[in-house]
């Protein structure tokens, strides 16, 4: 069995780079907030661990069960498709910048809904509680469905006007998350089937979405309103 490490590069890297800004993220919009912390942690991820730092069952805080297979399983850092699209909720409610009520894509904001509504957690390798890790089962329902996309659909000019930072991107088996460079939504995402066609950049939300597709068909959701 193999476990990650991404909890000791959260305190001793990302968080003492993070924490000067706080003043000034603070006085953002927490969609802001977020889309500063995805940009942030996507580059970070890719300075030290290269433009693929894929790893399966990677997330930020390490609460999913060690793996004895997977892909990259033996690499001690590395987040994996929901372990990223997460990790901007985890580490802004980490970093007292998000309430964690209405951070619904982060484990403590999963964790109150669970507990309010009866939904269950049940990502563990045995069926049971997984200590509240986002994996794509729950992304693919939680949240605000904004809009779908039929397989090998393209989202209209509408459809893109309507994303905000934070807003995911997916369906179960595979998500990323929107962030705006520039006024301009992009699409992040660790492993998959869109930024790494592009060398490990993201990719213009339209055109992603556009990829993305081919292989079935997306959800696109939102937790801050």
């Amino acid at each position: 069995m193999y476990e990650c490490c991404n909890r000791e590069f959260l305190d001793e890297i990302i968080m003492p780079a993070i924490l000067p800004y706080t003043p000034k993220l603070r006085e953002m919009s927490y969609a802001e907030i977020v889309n500063e912390v995805t940009i942030f942690t996507f580059q970070i991820y890719q300075h030290y661990f290269g433009s693929s730092f894929y790893r399966w069952a990677g997330d930020i805080f390490d609460l999913d069960d060690a793996q004895p297979t997977g892909i990259e399983i033996k690499r001690r850092y590395g987040l994996d498709c929901s372990g990223f699209s997460s990790a901007p909720y985890e580490i802004a409610v980490y970093a007292g910048l998000i309430p964690d009520s209405i951070a619904l894509f982060s484990t403590q904001g999963f964790k109150i809904y669970c507990q309010m509504t009866g939904f269950r957690d049940e990502g563990a390798l045995d069926g049971g509680g997984n200590r509240f890790r986002l994996d794509t089962r729950e992304l693919d329902l939680l949240g605000d469905e904004l809009f779908r996309i039929a397989k090998n659909g393209t989202p209209s000019d509408k459809e893109i006007a309507l994303l905000q930072p934070g807003d995911i991107v997916g369906r179960n088996g595979h998500f990323g998350i929107i962030a705006f460079l520039n006024g301009e939504a992009y699409y992040f995402e660790s492993g998959g089937w869109v930024v790494p066609v592009n060398g490990g950049n993201p990719v213009k939300a339209k055109a992603a979405m556009k990829k993305f597709a081919q292989n079935g068909y997306l959800t696109i959701r939102r937790c801050l309103n």
